[in-house]
């Protein structure tokens, strides 16, 4: 289906209006002390700073805005992991942890990454002319690993309010239909999965718990150890147990939840490009719309929503696969195209525009891919342009 008359009239959908402005004075309390807690920087323990101590002793940020500034997505550091800008590195290996650049005074960091580009040139069938770049990374010490970008957050509480039975209703692991889609839930230890790149976490809770530790070394009750703890001897510097309360985690929670979709920009000229967006099966992954459950929150309650994923994982083909080598390292959750920002994209942050991002599919969206390729200049440029309305 597609947004509101996106076939006539291109109306937009209401629901895409911000959920904070309804707010009741006491929810405006909450949200205040939850965009707090996202937003200012934790300190070492043991500090004055109750609330907010128990940073590290191995960390990758010192809050969670300094990767998502102003809620969006994260920037590429400019030459390596010495800066910070919403790039971290999952490890290769059984652990499936994620390397920590950072370490509070007497403690040393796992490593240090060092970034370049390397341009790919490609050429349209009509003969134009459009490069692709790709991110090239060097790890001191050497060893595999998997870059990601951090994630735009709007609309996380609605993508949370969708039924798990109606992700998995759209699975299909061994394209029983034929048509080249074979999305899969990803089943995680906790339950299916939605959030994260390779849709590692089944709840919004669940996925800014996993942050908290794994970013800045912030214990919860749902992550009780930090990384590298207890071998370094975490005690001395901990800020409580856990470091971040079950209500301050839940209220940064509910900050997020509060977090909703800018109103979409859809036009009558926007109509070619919705066209062109389902003539070469882009829908089949991006599902447009849903519809949430009946939630606590009644601003999250039974909503239609168009967020423009299944939230499953597909294979996106070898030249986006991680280097793990294992059976599901080209598989990558289907990534919400709403309020789409200024990028990168992808989940390295190698695309520069959505036009890149589009050239960069392969493996069950090769198809897709190939059909972008062949359209015209004009029908591109208006299929991108419909992709920048959402």
């Amino acid at each position: 289906m597609p947004p509101a008359n996106l076939g006539g009239e291109l109306s937009t959908p209401a629901t895409r209006l911000s959920v904070s402005t309804a707010l009741s004075p006491a929810e405006r309390l909450e949200h205040s002390v939850g965009a707090s807690l996202f937003t200012k920087p934790w300190v070492i323990a043991p500090s004055t700073t109750r609330d907010r101590d128990g940073l590290g002793p191995l960390f990758n940020a010192h809050s969670c805005s300094s990767c998502h500034q102003h809620n969006g997505r994260g920037e590429l550091p400019a030459r390596s992991t010495d800066q910070i800008g919403g790039l971290i590195f999952r490890l290769q290996d059984s652990t499936n942890s994620q390397l920590q650049t950072r370490a509070l005074p007497g403690f040393s960091a796992e490593g240090r990454v060092a970034l370049t580009f390397r341009e790919h040139p490609h050429s349209y069938p009509d003969g134009e002319q459009h490069n692709l770049r790709a991110l090239v990374f060097q790890a001191e010490p050497p060893q595999p690993l998997s870059p990601r970008l951090a994630p735009p957050l709007v609309g996380m509480g609605l993508i949370d309010a969708i039924a798990a039975s109606d992700i998995a209703a759209g699975a299909d692991p061994l394209d029983s239909d034929n048509d080249g889609i074979s999305g899969r839930v990803a089943n995680t230890p906790n339950g299916p999965g939605r959030f994260g790149w390779k849709a590692e976490s089944p709840s919004l809770e669940h996925q800014v718990a996993r942050a908290f530790v794994e970013d800045m070394g912030i214990t919860s009750h749902l992550f009780p150890v930090e990384p590298g703890c207890p071998a370094l001897g975490c005690s001395a510097i901990s800020g409580g147990e856990p470091e971040i309360s079950t209500k301050h985690l839940r209220q940064v929670v509910a900050f997020l939840s509060a977090l909703g979709i800018p109103q979409a920009r859809l036009e009558r000229q926007h109509h070619q490009g919705w066209k062109l967006f389902n003539e070469a099966g882009c829908a089949a992954c991006h599902r447009p719309q849903w519809q949430t459950r009946s939630h606590t929150n009644s601003r999250l309650s039974q909503q239609t929503i168009y967020p423009f994923s299944d939230f499953l994982l597909h294979d996106m083909g070898s030249a986006l696969a991680d280097p793990s080598g294992s059976a599901d390292a080209a598989e990558w959750r289907t990534a919400p195209l709403w309020a789409l920002d200024d990028g990168p994209w992808l989940h390295d942050g190698r695309a520069r525009t959505l036009e890149e991002a589009i050239l960069w599919h392969g493996g069950e969206a090769q198809r897709s891919q190939q059909m972008f390729r062949a359209f015209t200049s004009g029908e591109r440029q208006a299929l991108v342009e419909f992709l920048r309305a959402l």
